[in-house]
């Protein structure tokens, strides 16, 4: 079994479906788009498959390139650069931060250093609600999610304590069967449910959201762990997928996936992108035969 280890595990309450927030449009994606690589979920595969450019960041939590090896004069670009002081973030109207990116949570992954270097930062916190302000288009996936808890705290609310970094990370490992309730992404996919692989234990669950302000794409029933605890439980009917306008209907957008996208089928992470996130048709280009 693979196994993501947290420092700390919590339970979790259900709450019912919302309505999605009728301004909720998928935008347009014509400006560049940023991805960083984090150890559990490699974003940048499916836009690798949709021929779409994308700008790397290596943001790896078990890689040896943390804060006092880290080294902004040589030429590789790093997640340092688009969080950080670098401030790279306001050249890209998308930015998909993965799931096991470094400075996202409360410990180095199987250490005992902090990582909150961007989550535990008002400065950090301060750039990427800047990002959204102007428009921007931020997507976080699993344990990612505590930027967006600290960002913007009252529009989903995530299983324990909201001060606490991670303590939403106790989901069990397995498939879910979601709810698509909303008919866009299920006019695209041609179902109303879909198969939800959680390819790692310990994701990050959701318990509720604020229903007049948050769109809910993918809803279902999951089971956790209880913090302090033996075995799992069930929650029924959570959110597993979201997006919002913390700012405004005139600004941009948050997405937040309680998932893997490489953990999903093509076709269901494709639709995702180009449903929830944006429309990256007239950026594509046919790809180059080698020489």
């Amino acid at each position: 079994m693979k196994l993501k280890t947290a420092a700390f595990l919590v339970g979790i309450v259900a709450l019912g479906a919302g309505c999605p927030p009728e301004n909720n449009l998928t935008p347009f994606i014509s400006g560049s788009i940023a991805v960083t690589a984090g150890d559990f979920d490699d974003v940048q595969l499916p836009f690798n498959r949709l021929v779409v450019n994308t700008q790397a960041y290596e943001g790896l939590i078990s890689s040896a390139t943390w804060d006092d090896e880290y080294n902004p004069a040589n030429n590789a670009l790093k997640v340092e650069d688009l969080l950080g002081d670098g401030n790279d973030i306001t050249e890209h109207q998308l930015v998909i931060i993965a799931s096991g990116t470094r400075g996202l949570g409360k410990r180095q992954y199987n250490g005992l250093e902090p990582d909150d270097a961007f989550i535990g930062d008002a400065n950090a916190l301060s750039r990427v609600k800047a990002k959204v302000i102007g428009q921007g288009i931020i997507m976080m996936t699993d344990w990612a999610y505590d930027l967006a808890e600290q960002t913007w705290p009252d529009f989903v609310d995530y299983l324990g304590d909201d001060t606490e970094f991670d303590a939403a990370q106790t989901g069990e490992i397995g498939t879910v069967t979601a709810a698509i309730t909303d008919d866009r992404l299920a006019a695209a996919l041609g179902t109303d449910t879909v198969a939800i692989r959680y390819d790692f234990s310990n994701w990050a669950v959701m318990e509720a959201v604020d229903e007049d302000n948050v769109t809910v794409w993918l809803r279902g029933d999951v089971s956790y762990r209880v913090r302090d605890g033996e075995g799992a439980e069930t929650l029924t009917d959570v959110p597993l997928l979201v997006s919002y306008q913390p700012e405004g209907p005139d600004k941009g957008t948050v997405v937040v996936a309680t998932f893997h996208l490489d953990a999903q089928t093509p076709q269901v992470t494709d639709e995702i992108l180009r449903v929830v996130v944006g429309n990256f048709e007239e950026q594509s280009h046919e790809p180059v035969d080698p020489l």
